[in-house]
């Protein structure tokens, strides 16, 4: 189906293109089990709505969250979200995507410990004590993505001819190299204990190191490369670490469930060369990580850079991007059924969707029957979030949600972060945003 823009006067509109599509796209009244509790380790949160970890870019120079990062994270606490998964913060200087990007080291820890206790402070400003939400810092190493300073650094785990241009330009990291980034995981973790978060995400999606792994068939003569075994061996090693260094802190992984690139560069695709959905190993990848000790999972598809219609389907393009041939719907329902079939298969470890920002102020609907459903455990949102941080106080209270509020999927937050500057809604949050959007420099 081409793609259409978002055009839908009401619920029963959205299903009825659904289902001209061929989709069965779950939707309900009732938006009831979106604002019940749910258990995450020894924690209550309070409700299943959860903003995924969205890079805003706004650290100081060393690292620490400044001041629009304490602005955004007080919004959302105090917008009623229940599970608030704080942006991909570096594990090392080489590591940043971007020279905003957080960054966690001993020296600025205390500024973290600030950001923790000014979130909870919000959420319990606007709710009381008895709404604690809950808070997960993501943790990475960019990988053939780091720009520290704002230049490449051209590092990558193994070639992939979808993602590099040039292949002689690249250095490649060492066993060395990576099992030294592994301590400084480990490191980080303890960290995030220490600044009081309730759990730890490693991330290990959307093209970074960890997800570079996962991928790294091509990977000869390495530990970290090559085999199955090989391939998951550093991931599964933090996550075991984690476990093990704080086992009062949940341990998180978000997970590319497929890469939408073709066998032997791609992850979660079948071995015929076809970019087709396999989730065999992803399956068993996360029956290692659960054995491991992660509990909880955060599920997610492609890469940005690649194959952005797979992570976030758009009415408009990010610039100099082509609108792909399929019906955004379509995306969000591949995102639903993977997260489903994937937390069907194992229903006793949370799992997060996503997908669901194009839906507007309709996702309750969509997301409250994917919950009753057993599709997920929690209902994830990113650009919604930037957008709408406040959607969960207004179904607490208003029992619906304000379209003219809703992310409008125009893909400027994207550009913002690929032009390396602050990122957040340029549409609904126009005082920091837009301007940033338009500035000349």
């Amino acid at each position: 189906m081409p793609h259409e823009t978002f055009r839908y006067r009401s619920t029963e509109e959205l299903h009825n293109k659904a289902l001209e599509l061929g989709l069965n796209l779950p939707i309900q009244d009732s938006i009831t089990p979106l604002l019940e509790p749910v258990n995450i380790g020894s924690k209550t949160v309070p409700n299943r709505i959860a903003v995924h970890p969205m890079e805003g870019f706004d650290s100081k120079s060393d690292g620490s969250p400044g001041k629009s990062a304490f602005r955004r994270y007080g919004r959302y606490a105090s917008g009623g979200n229940g599970m608030i998964q704080f942006e991909a913060t570096a594990i090392t200087q080489d590591g940043r995507s971007n020279p905003g990007q957080l960054l966690l080291n001993e020296k600025n820890l205390d500024s973290f410990k600030q950001l923790v206790d000014h979130t909870r402070s919000e959420a319990r400003q606007e709710f009381g004590d008895t709404h604690d939400p809950f808070l997960v810092l993501q943790i990475t190493h960019s990988g053939r993505y780091s720009k520290p300073d704002g230049k490449p650094l051209n590092k990558v785990a193994a070639y992939n001819p979808n993602l590099d241009h040039d292949r002689e330009k690249l250095n490649f990291f060492s066993d060395a190299e990576l099992d030294e980034l592994k301590e400084t995981y480990i490191k980080a973790v303890i960290l995030t204990k220490q600044a009081g978060f309730d759990a730890v995400d490693i991330k290990a999606c959307h093209g970074y190191l960890l997800h570079e792994l996962l991928g790294s068939h091509t990977r000869e003569d390495s530990k970290y490369g090559g085999s199955f075994e090989n391939r998951t061996r550093f991931l599964l090693e933090v996550v075991e670490a984690a476990h093990r260094e704080a086992p009062e802190m949940v341990t998180a992984v978000r997970l590319n469930a497929t890469d939408g690139i073709a066998f032997p560069y791609g992850f979660g695709v079948p071995e015929d060369g076809t970019p087709y959905i396999d989730l065999s190993e992803p399956k068993l990848l996360i029956r290692q990580l659960i054995a491991m000790g992660c509990s909880l999972i955060n599920i997610t598809t492609g890469i940005p850079y690649h194959s952005p219609q797979l992570v976030r389907p758009f009415d408009r393009p990010v610039k100099g991007t082509s609108i792909p041939e399929e019906h955004p719907l379509e995306g969000v329902m591949r995102m639903v059924n993977i997260a489903g079939e994937l937390q069907h298969e194992f229903p006793e470890t949370p799992i997060v969707g996503t997908g669901y920002s194009w839906l507007r102020h309709y996702y309750p609907y969509v997301g409250a029957a994917v919950l009753n459903s057993g599709n997920a455990a929690l209902i994830g949102l990113g650009r919604n979030s930037f957008a709408y941080p406040d959607s969960p106080k207004d179904l607490m209270e208003l029992g619906e949600l304000n379209l003219r509020k809703s992310c409008v999927t125009c893909s400027k937050c994207t550009e913002l972060m690929r032009m390396g500057r602050k990122t957040g809604c340029v549409t609904r949050d126009t005082d920091i945003y837009l301007r940033e959007y338009k500035r000349k420099d």
